[in-house]
């Protein structure tokens, strides 16, 4: 179902995904990660992150367009929308981490000097930053790579069973995080699979959706052993989930999804308030207590910014300057 230019479908699967890192990243002690709930979210949640983003790269840029993109220009934009936030989110928490933090309270103590914070940008990112500079150098590959991604089938699925093959031959090249990127550029190509055969795909999926949305499920919740085949079977529950529910959903769900990325790059310091300060000002009180009331206000706040700040965001250059940053 498309509503305006979004997909209802993609919307949800934004959503769900950013409902996981939510809850991956509602940790309060190394406890919760002995969680199932967090075992599962991280077998697949990433993976799935790159896949939508292969996806929404193939559906805004089809082939007659991606013959004519321009790399430059293109590239220019994922600046703004990818290393611009970047630049400027890592750089308050490194600034929060470093200078008021004590060191014991952090699970990765930084120093407040000019060399740790050019680290923290080029080579090491601060937690969940990793993303925005892995996604960028992806953007950077595939849109070399433009004028074969609509060749044929055969190239295609060569080419992704390629990217699986160097994720794990590829050695590690911090900078940019270029090793990571590699790695999940497989999932990035399968997103673009998606959207090239999604009718086919579909109807495969839709044919079968409950006997293979029980069994995905299954196998994902089973917490299987090998990485690769936990994130693709995650995958496939993403899918078939989206698409049981894309005809019971409404505008509401689209106007939701408009603020994941706000979601991504904020929910850090509300969860960070409630990991560090506050757990510790009450130690007595259940963590897992606390990992919700996390979970809770990392989803929440973010979006009711996002809400405040589209009232007066065309107010003058400062405002829709702020929006860059804080992917709005």
């Amino acid at each position: 179902m498309i509503m305006g230019k979004k997909l209802t479908q993609v919307s949800f699967l934004f959503v769900f995904a950013t409902l996981l890192v939510v809850i991956g990243h509602a940790d309060i002690t190394l406890d919760y990660r002995d969680l199932w709930i967090y075992k599962w979210v991280y077998s697949f949640h990433m993976p799935l992150f790159f896949f939508l983003s292969g996806f929404l790269f193939a559906y805004t840029y089809p082939a007659n367009k991606m013959q004519g993109m321009r790399f430059f220009p293109f590239m220019r934009k994922k600046v703004k929308r990818l290393l611009l936030p970047f630049l400027f989110i890592n750089s308050v928490i490194f600034v929060i981490k470093s200078r008021f933090v004590p060191a014991e309270l952090m699970q990765n103590p930084l120093t407040f000097s000019f060399s740790s914070w050019v680290e923290s940008m080029l080579w090491y990112p601060i937690g969940f930053m990793w993303f925005l500079p892995t996604l960028f150098m992806i953007f950077v590959f595939f849109s070399l790579l433009r004028k074969w991604i609509y060749v044929n089938v055969y190239l295609q699925m060569g080419g992704v069973i390629l990217l699986f093959v160097l994720s794990y031959v590829m050695p590690n090249m911090q900078f940019m995080q270029i090793s990571v990127a590699v790695h999940y550029s497989a999932y990035f190509g399968l997103g673009i699979l998606y959207c090239i055969y999604k009718g086919r795909i579909d109807a495969i999926l839709l044919r079968y959706k409950y006997g293979m949305f029980l069994g995905s499920f299954a196998l994902s919740a089973s917490l299987l052993p090998w990485k690769l085949v936990a994130a693709l079977v995650g995958i496939v529950f993403s899918l078939i989930l989206s698409l049981i529910v894309e005809k019971r959903s409404g505008v509401g769900l689209i106007h939701l999804s408009d603020y994941t990325y706000t979601v991504f790059l904020l929910s850090y310091f509300p969860q960070m308030l409630v990991r560090g300060p506050i757990a510790h000002a009450f130690p007595e009180v259940n963590q897992y207590l606390f990992s919700c009331v996390s979970f809770v206000l990392g989803f929440s706040l973010p979006i009711l910014f996002g809400v405040i700040y589209r009232r007066v965001k065309d107010a003058n250059r400062l405002t829709r300057f702020v929006g860059l940053l804080v992917g709005l």
